[in-house]
């Protein structure tokens, strides 16, 4: 026969599975902290190297430019603005590339963990469920033993009350030998 189930068992199973997806929740929030970290720290790196070629080709430009006339100072300006914009744009590239990768590895995670919560759900649902018919089936014996209870007080009552009938009789019956004897005394 099963073990009954009191509800301080549920009350420290809530609290297992309360400290569970606690425990799952923080992991998760670490795993994307340090996706975020990382790809921020890839960012700011590729950032910084291209601000420093773009740094070091102005230097260089600027030296040979000083050296030159106004029309191949107005030719290299063109040619730097060209090359700067064409930088922007594959850092854009390169930024939306990331972004859009960040975002599918983002995607697949919340997938994960909704998967290991629905999971995890189930679980605790089929367990409920068992723990809930253990219950009921504790529920129907000590309500049938209730029943039986009531049945044996019943019984119980209906027997005092036909011994205290006899015993008023019988105090009855007493009672009117006593009177009569002492009346005719």
């Amino acid at each position: 026969m099963p073990r009954p189930v009191d509800s301080s068992d549920l009350e420290r199973l809530g609290g297992d599975l309360r400290q569970e997806m606690s425990a799952m929740g923080a992991g998760l929030r670490q795993e994307m902290s340090a996706t975020t970290a990382e790809l921020r720290q890839e960012m700011s790196a590729t950032t910084a190297g291209l601000r420093q070629e773009m740094s070091a080709t102005t230097a260089e430009l600027r030296h040979e430019i000083q050296g030159m006339g106004e029309h191949v100072r107005t030719e290299l300006r063109q040619e730097i603005q060209a090359s700067g914009e064409q930088i922007r744009a594959e850092l854009r590239q390169e930024i939306q590339a990331s972004a859009a990768e960040t975002r599918l590895q983002m995607e697949q995670f919340e997938s994960r963990i909704l998967a290991r919560v629905d999971a995890s759900a189930a679980e605790t649902r089929r367990y409920m469920g068992v723990v809930a018919e253990d219950l009921r089936s504790d529920i129907k014996a000590v309500a049938e033993g209730l029943g039986a209870l009531d049945e044996k007080v019943e019984r119980f009552r209906g027997e005092v009350r036909d011994d205290f009938g006899r015993v008023d009789r019988r105090l009855l019956h007493l009672e009117v030998r006593v009177i009569g004897r002492s009346g005719s005394a």
